[in-house]
């Protein structure tokens, strides 16, 4: 084999390589899908995912996202939000009064039913700090934005609160 052709056929190996290793996704993924706009946290066995806190003006929310379990059965014991303050402070927090059991490798979703609460400090596009409480006594916490419930991917599970 020539050099050119050594090459040539180097530079189409390193093509092909990089083009498969790029498209590498999980399966199931959905094309059109919005990227997820929550906070993720992994400690121990306990996942958050996609937490986020959506308001409106006046300070009325909804804490919306995931708690898994991965290892063990759990219990969620509580579940706080306190509104940015400045710059790393944060006021007062409000208890949203949930609890919840996790069967070992399941997720309970906080679709808003049961975590809607009201703290007028909340202020759109600012931060709020969530703290999430195990019976085992873990506890996570989360640093998410607030988002606006008028939001298109986040006004429906307002409305439905």
């Amino acid at each position: 084999m020539s050099k050119p052709m050594r090459r040539a056929a180097a530079i189409i190996a390193a093509a092909a390589l990089a083009l498969s290793l790029s498209a590498c996704t999980r399966g199931g993924w959905i094309p059109d899908s919005p990227p997820a706009a929550g906070t993720q946290s992994d400690e121990g066995g306990y996942k958050l995912r996609n937490i986020v806190v959506v308001a409106d003006e006046s300070g009325k929310a909804v804490l919306l996202g995931g708690i898994h379990s991965r290892d063990d059965a759990a219990e969620v014991t509580g579940i706080t939000v306190a509104a940015e303050d400045g710059f790393q402070s944060w006021g007062e927090p409000t208890d949203l009064g949930y609890s919840a059991p996790i069967p070992r490798g399941k997720s309970v979703y906080l679709d808003g039913s049961e975590t809607g609460f009201t703290n007028p400090d909340l202020q759109l596009g600012r931060l709020a700090q969530v703290k999430v409480s195990f019976a085992d006594s873990t506890v996570m916490t989360v640093d998410t934005t607030v988002l606006s419930s008028e939001h298109e991917d986040f006004a429906e599970a307002f409305a439905n609160a």
